[in-house]
């Protein structure tokens, strides 16, 4: 299954402590701790993040609600 991820040009980002470090600036929109690491990610990174979730949303304007 990893091949297909690989395959795709998907990148797999492992959870570096520079992100466990950005939760701790988060304002407690959310309280959802894996929510919460994948926002600090979007934000160290940069990246968009992508989520249904309005309350992950709130988090920063490069985070778009689907």
């Amino acid at each position: 299954m990893l091949r297909y991820f690989n395959d795709s040009g998907y990148r797999f980002l492992p959870v570096e402590p520079e992100y466990a470090a950005a939760v701790d600036d988060l304002p407690p929109h959310h309280r959802d701790p894996f929510d919460r690491i994948l926002v600090a990610q979007a934000l160290v990174e940069p990246m968009r993040l992508m989520t249904h979730d309005p309350m992950v949303a709130r988090y920063n304007d490069t985070i778009i609600e689907v």
